[in-house]
C-alpha cells in the first residue's frame, strides 16, 4: 500500500485522533464530567483510548463499569455524553487542537499533486467550524460530519456519503483512520484503509498485525522522500 501511496483517486481522513490533537481534549472532558458527579475516571490516556475509539456503547459500558454509581443518575449514557460535550467545548476555548505529527506535509504532498482529500468524522460540524485556526479549505474539498449522516463510525454511513459525494469506486480511494472503529468503517464502505496509530496503543487495543499501519504521516512522508531519491 505505501509504495502505491500516490495512486488513489481520493483521499478520505478522520478528524479527531487522526488530523488533529483532540484526544487528550477528549480524555480531560470525560474526567471532568465524571468528576463534576464526585467520581473518578483513573484512567491513562492509553486505557481511554482502547474504549474511546471501539464504539460510543463500549465507552459508556467501560465509564459506568468503572463509576457504579454514576449508572443511578444517568439511565443512557448518551444523556452523560451530552455534558462531556459542554465541557469539552469550554476545553477548545483555551486549548486549541493542532495537527497531528507529519500531517500538513502529507496533505500538501497530496495537494502538489492534484489529489482530492475529504474528512469524514463523528463530530458535529460546530465543533469543525470552530478550528478556523487549521484553514482546512486549504486542502479539503468536502468535509462531512455527523451531522450529514445517521450512524457513527464503525458503520461505513459517513464514508459511503463521501463515496457518493465524490462519484468515486471505494476500491479507488484509501481511508486514514487513528481507531479500529474507523477502519472497520472504511473496510465496510469498500475502500482501502490505513491505521495511524502508536505500537502502544496497537497493543493495548490488540490491533491485529496484519492491520496496514504507519505510525504517523512522519512515516509516510519519509517513504516517499526515500522513493523520490532512488
Amino acid at each position: 500500500m505505501l509504495e502505491n501511496i500516490l495512486n488513489f483517486d481520493a483521499y478520505l481522513f478522520d478528524l479527531d485522533g487522526t488530523l488533529i490533537n483532540t484526544e487528550p481534549l477528549h480524555h480531560a472532558a470525560w474526567e471532568q464530567t465524571v468528576k463534576n458527579h464526585g467520581f473518578s475516571l483513573d484512567w491513562s490516556f492509553e486505557e481511554y483510548l482502547t474504549f474511546a475509539l471501539k464504539s460510543r456503547p463500549h465507552l459508556f459500558e467501560a465509564i459506568f463499569r468503572r463509576c457504579p454509581g454514576l449508572k443511578n443518575l444517568f439511565s443512557e449514557g448518551e444523556h452523560l455524553r451530552q455534558q462531556k460535550i459542554a465541557v469539552y467545548e469550554k476545553l477548545l476555548t483555551t486549548n486549541p487542537p493542532d495537527w497531528m505529527p507529519g500531517v500538513y506535509s502529507f496533505l500538501s504532498l497530496l495537494k502538489k499533486n492534484q489529489k482530492e482529500m475529504v474528512i469524514v468524522t463523528n463530530s458535529p460540524r460546530k465543533h469543525v467550524s470552530s478550528y478556523t485556526h487549521l484553514c482546512f479549505e486549504t486542502f479539503f474539498k468536502q468535509i462531512i460530519t455527523i451531522d450529514d449522516f445517521i450512524h457513527p463510525k464503525p458503520h461505513p454511513a459517513g464514508y459511503l456519503k463521501a463515496l457518493s459525494n465524490l462519484d468515486k469506486k471505494g476500491d479507488k480511494c484509501i481511508v486514514f483512520e487513528d481507531s479500529l472503529k474507523g477502519i472497520q468503517s472504511a473496510q465496510q464502505a469498500g475502500t482501502h484503509a490505513l491505521l495511524v496509530a502508536t505500537d502502544t496503543y496497537k497493543k493495548i487495543a490488540l490491533i491485529d498485525d496484519t492491520t496496514p499501519c504507519v505510525s504517523s504521516f512522519n512515516d509516510l512522508i519519509a517513504y516517499e522522500n526515500c522513493r523520490f531519491r532512488s
